[in-house]
């Protein structure tokens, strides 16, 4: 991989504290009490994650947000800036408590709660001229967590595509059921969309990931559908491929889909084919889910390694 051009990232949404308890049996019921085996409290949320995962992959990302006026708000600003993302976007807010979410994981399955706080007030002004001038490629994440930037998230889309930047999208899931707010109009000027099976499914009301991938591959450019344990489906255009997960053991899948995102959007951004990617990805998922919360971000020279012992073995 010496040799390439470091492409530079700007990662606009979530970053917020997650307090993760894994190693439980099953997830509670109302009512209901569990031991969990492990407790980890870190800093993550859906961007903020894959802005630590690309530049672990040698990426220069610069991250976009806000937080608050907090201990916990200047522990997301400490965290990124010690895994290599510049935080020259991140907005201190006094008015909003930092974002937090509980995770309850068995490995397996996971269930959440989310207290939205600064996530939910990004806004499009925070995106600067200067800011998109320095970056190569634009990334939103959590789209839909970010309700005071939708109303303007098809101008920064439209803006970053005049400034010749490619551009990327993860829709995560809408807590307000709605799957909507304006994403198709937005998905016209997307180069790769990263959903998983489900979110794919609700924005189209499709009942398959196969139909949801036709009719999200009319509007962006490349869709990338993540399926856990059953890999991804990828199409660009009229090429659609499917690319088996890897064999790994899992001990938490938490962050797996955004370092999955990471790997792919490191493809992408240095015009690999989508197979090649696509396989990138996958040993990046793979490598995620055999470690405990999300410090399962893998290296270049990780995943290479994981890829030629995968090619060893087969």
């Amino acid at each position: 991989m010496t040799g390439m051009t470091v492409k530079r990232v700007l990662a606009v949404g979530d970053v917020n504290m997650d307090i993760i308890f894994t190693g439980l049996t099953s997830i509670p019921l109302a009512e209901q009490d569990t031991l969990a085996q492990n407790l980890e409290i870190t800093v993550a949320g859906q961007t903020g994650t894959i802005a630590r995962a690309m530049a672990r992959l040698g990426l220069e990302v610069t991250f976009v947000g806000r937080v608050g006026d907090d201990d916990t708000g200047r522990q997301c600003a400490h965290a990124l800036t010690k895994a290599g993302v510049r935080v020259d976007g991140l907005v201190f807010d006094p008015t909003a408590r930092t974002g937090t979410t509980v995770v309850l994981s068995t490995g397996r399955e996971r269930a959440f709660a989310t207290y939205l706080g600064s996530i939910r007030m990004v806004r499009r002004s925070d995106v600067t001229s200067d800011l998109l001038a320095r970056a190569d490629h634009l990334h939103v994440g959590s789209y839909y967590l970010l309700t005071t930037l939708i109303p303007d998230m098809l101008e920064l889309f439209r803006e970053a595509r005049r400034r010749g930047l490619t551009t990327s999208t993860d829709p995560g899931w809408d807590l307000f059921l709605a799957w909507d707010q304006g994403i198709m109009d937005v998905l016209r000027y997307v180069d790769v969309f990263l959903p998983n099976e489900v979110e794919s499914m609700q924005i189209t009301r499709a009942t398959a990931p196969a139909a949801a991938l036709d009719l999200l591959g009319e509007r962006a450019r490349i869709v990338v559908i993540k399926m856990g344990g059953d890999g991804c489906l990828v199409r660009n255009g009229t090429q659609t491929i499917r690319c088996p997960a890897f064999p790994a053991p899992v001990v938490d899948v938490t962050s797996a889909g955004d370092i999955f995102n990471a790997g792919f959007l490191f493809g992408f951004l240095h015009g690999w084919g989508l197979i090649e990617a696509a396989r990138f990805a996958n040993a990046c998922g793979a490598i995620s889910v055999s470690r405990a919360g999300n410090t399962g971000m893998p290296t270049v020279e990780e995943v290479e390694a994981f890829l030629a012992a995968q090619t060893e073995a087969s």
